[in-house]
């Protein structure tokens, strides 16, 4: 455990470098691009996924090392690390404070470390295998625990990306759950304040989804994607929930879009 934790510190001291780094630009203008698929792209971005991977070079060399801006860097150590330095460019480049800096680490066990933080609203959410999760809110720090609902009606379900939902698996969930918007969904869900976030058609990467497995589950959580297979592939379908109503929900949605 002992390595377990100078891994989660050595994620929160980076994640905190970068969260420093990209507040300190969130009003200054910034010169944006489109890459190949439409989505925004700031010197920022570039700038916090060099400052991790120059960071990560220099005391773990032979981990792998994954980003959303830069061309991936293989391994040999069995262990990789996996970033979203700028998650929501879009957010940021309207000066909408629901940007975040995301970092997560795999080891042979699977996912192992995970840390993501919101810079403006001064939250950070922190976890690591076997060492629970915590809830970081300024100057105060909460262990992380999950809702205890065991069923689905009238369940408190954080919706991602509701436009894009097929129309029967909306009809399905307004029928028997209480839909509320996603902003800070995984917070929230690590709070108990919601009992499970869907995020469903948006085509999130797998940098934006690495966190989430390892910040749930070590709350007492569960995540799949939404057929219940492990979240690997990025395929922007996922359910966080609080576990005890997780195969009811999988359910739900299988038979709404079956």
């Amino acid at each position: 455990m002992k390595a377990q934790q100078a891994d989660l510190d050595l994620t929160l001291q980076l994640v905190r470098e970068v969260s420093a780094l990209v507040a300190q630009a969130f009003e200054a203008d910034q010169q944006v691009w489109h890459k190949s698929d439409g989505s925004p792209v700031t010197a920022v971005d570039l700038a916090a996924e060099d400052h991790i991977r120059q960071r990560l070079a220099a005391v773990h060399p032979t981990d792998a090392v994954v980003g959303e801006e830069r061309p991936p860097k293989a391994g040999t150590s069995g262990r990789r690390w996996i970033m979203d330095p700028l998650g929501g460019t879009a957010s940021f480049v309207q000066r909408i404070p629901l940007f975040c800096v995301d970092l997560a680490m795999e080891d042979e066990h699977g996912p192992a470390v995970a840390v993501s933080s919101y810079p403006i609203g001064g939250v950070t959410l922190e976890g690591a295998r076997g060492l629970g999760s915590r809830v970081h809110h300024r100057e105060h720090v909460f262990t992380a625990a999950v809702s205890q609902r065991s069923t689905v009606d009238g369940a408190k379900i954080c919706a991602l990306n509701l436009k894009s939902w097929p129309t029967p698996l909306l009809t399905a969930l307004h029928q028997r759950c209480s839909l509320t918007d996603g902003v800070h969904a995984a917070h929230r869900l690590m709070r108990g304040e919601v009992d499970a976030v869907v995020y469903a058609g948006n085509g999130m990467g797998y940098d934006d989804l690495a966190c989430l497995p390892v910040l749930i589950e070590e709350a007492g959580g569960r995540v799949t994607d939404l057929t219940g297979k492990p979240v690997l592939s990025g395929n922007g379908t996922v359910l966080a929930s609080n576990g005890l109503l997780h195969d009811e929900l999988l359910a739900l949605i299988a038979s709404a879009v079956s």
